[in-house]
């Protein structure tokens, strides 16, 4: 008698009902039995007979536990209750379904750029790794445009779209699958392409020299350059100025309107953060840490014959918070803006191993041990670290002991 087949698997939730597809070709079947059991330890966790004269059996939600490999086998009963042999073993896996969205689109998915570097975020629970994905893009009607080439880096899942025309709708998407087979696929996210035409300080002009036999070209964009003799450290594209004061006295004039942003850590403090001056007036951005426990940002503005402030907002936030602050000039109006980023952290988060983390699994731990090939992970809310020389006395689960021989 002829035995069933089943057909390929891909890993699924176990949390989720998933149907199981035979392949028969003998009599008609009324019913079919599945088989399953633990690839580790070869318990039964299933048995179960179905009647149908489909050639699908549902596994209920929860009958399996995720992260684990079984086996599974099936037989079919035909018309006359003859049962068939078991098909051969299959091996399946069974994974939570990971977390994955694009990360960077704004609130109101408008672009205001004619590319745009669309970025994933992944995370699987049970460590399962992306694959391979590709990117798409599509028309307001739905119409496919392009495709990305198929990309493995599961480290920076993105891809930029280039040459996207100003005042249109499109769709983006992102299928992959993972590297046991588990597909994955956000859907057709839309996003509205809507830029303004560069203002007069970001064009660039171009004369034509005959005699020469070039063309000249010139901006309104000015490089500023400091002459002082103080040296200067760059930590993650930003200057460290802590016990510094960075001067530029030379080589710019603002006239007209203007804004200004400041973005940096370790602001919380009371001092003087930035000096504009001229012939005229000079404009004065500081900070101030109240009894309350909380820092305002202050803006000093000339204002005639006298002098108005500006304050920010009430904050309070960590030294290693990012913090962005925005002055803006529209004729005589200022404006001040401040913004936090709560929990920032640079790249280069700790870890001891001969690999370092995917950045997608790093966006909630920080703290990562290698054991012999087995990567511990340590929540970076709960762990304290250890210098002594000796081991610790009072440590605890996950605390990190950085010392001895």
């Amino acid at each position: 008698m002829a035995r069933p087949k089943i057909k390929h698997i891909a890993p699924f939730d176990a949390g989720e009902d998933h149907d199981i597809i035979l392949v028969w070709s003998g009599n008609r079947a009324h019913a079919n039995r599945i088989i399953i059991r633990d690839n580790e330890t070869n318990t039964e966790v299933f048995n179960d007979v179905f009647s149908s004269f489909a050639l699908t059996h549902t596994i209920p939600a929860d009958t399996l536990q995720n992260g684990r490999k079984y086996i599974i086998q099936a037989c079919v009963y035909d018309e006359e209750n003859v049962e068939s042999p078991l098909s051969d073993k299959v091996l399946f896996y069974t994974f939570s379904t990971p977390e994955y969205y694009f990360d960077n689109l704004p609130a109101d998915s408008i672009l205001t750029n004619s590319s745009f570097t669309a970025s994933i975020h992944y995370y699987s629970p049970d460590w399962e790794d992306v694959g391979k994905y590709i990117f798409y893009l599509y028309d307001s009607s739905g119409k496919q445009l392009l495709t990305s080439s198929e990309m493995t880096d599961s480290a920076d899942i993105e891809y930029t779209y280039r040459g996207l025309d100003n005042n249109t709708a499109y769709y983006i998407r992102w299928k992959a699958v993972t590297v046991n087979g588990m597909e994955l696929d956000t859907g057709c996210q839309q996003v509205f392409v809507k830029f303004e035409n560069p203002n007069t300080y970001a064009r660039i002009y171009a004369t034509p020299v005959p005699s020469q036999g070039c063309i000249q070209v010139a901006t309104n964009l000015i490089v500023i350059q400091y002459n002082g003799t103080d040296n200067f450290d760059y930590i993650d594209g930003m200057i460290d100025l802590r016990d510094k004061t960075l001067y530029y006295d030379e080589g710019f004039l603002i006239k007209d309107d203007f804004t200004v942003i400041i973005r940096g850590v370790h602001l919380w403090q009371n001092a003087d953060i930035l000096k504009m001056k001229n012939d005229v007036s000079v404009l004065t951005l500081s900070s101030h840490i109240y009894t309350d426990g909380k820092l305002r940002f202050r803006l000093l503005v000339p204002n005639g014959v006298g002098n108005y402030l500006l304050y920010s907002e009430p904050l309070v936030f960590e030294n290693n918070d990012m913090v962005t602050i925005a002055i803006r000039r529209k004729g005589s109006v200022y404006q001040l803006k401040t913004f936090l980023e709560i929990g920032y952290t640079t790249e280069g988060d700790m870890w001891y191993g001969s690999d370092r983390p995917s950045r997608q699994l790093m966006n909630d731990n920080d703290a990562w041990i290698d054991t012999e090939g087995d990567t511990y992970v340590v929540s970076k809310e709960n762990y304290t670290s250890h210098l002594d020389e000796e081991e610790p006395a009072d440590a605890v689960m996950d605390d990190l002991w950085l010392g001895g021989e």
